[in-house]
């Protein structure tokens, strides 16, 4: 078997940090889809049953009254803007964070990069995989330039 070797020097930082942001934010992008999902389905369920999320919240901590920590906060004299805007804030806190997870990935390829100088690279090893299909493909291409050599010798005997 043959096998082909190869020594992996470096990675482009720059491809990892698009890399990373571009698969953070589809994870971000999902995980916004899902728990709006699941908390338009949590909150026709507490609609429904004549319950409110404070008096969820203060079944879990009975000491705190949650109205008063909100109203500390200055959040009750938004008029029900408060949920829309902590989703407007959870929203671009998670697109901030997509740029820093994608330089701390480029910081770590940086450093992989040092060990990989340090210690001469990575040897990879590629087992070739050809089908049926593509070696009867290359042989058919190769009766085909053997064919047109022969015809543009003979014509050049000819001549």
């Amino acid at each position: 078997m043959n096998i082909e070797k190869r020594m992996l020097k470096s990675i482009s930082e720059f491809s990892m940090f698009k890399y990373v942001l571009v698969s953070y934010l589809i994870f971000f992008v999902l995980y916004i889809i899902v728990f709006a999902v699941v908390g338009l389905i949590g909150w026709a369920l507490l609609a429904s049953s004549g319950l409110t999320f404070s008096d969820i919240l203060n079944n879990f901590m009975p000491g705190a009254n949650i109205n008063d920590i909100i109203k500390g906060f200055g959040l009750n004299q938004l008029g029900g803007f408060g949920g829309i805007l902590g989703i407007i804030v959870f929203i671009i806190i998670g697109l901030v964070a997509s740029v820093f997870a994608a330089a701390l990935a480029a910081l770590t390829t940086w450093i992989f990069n040092v060990v990989l100088r340090i210690t001469g690279g990575i040897e990879l090893r590629f087992v070739p995989v050809i089908s049926e299909k593509l070696k009867e493909h290359k042989e058919k291409e190769t009766k085909k330039k053997n064919a047109l050599a022969d015809k543009s010798q003979e014509s050049k005997e000819a001549l």
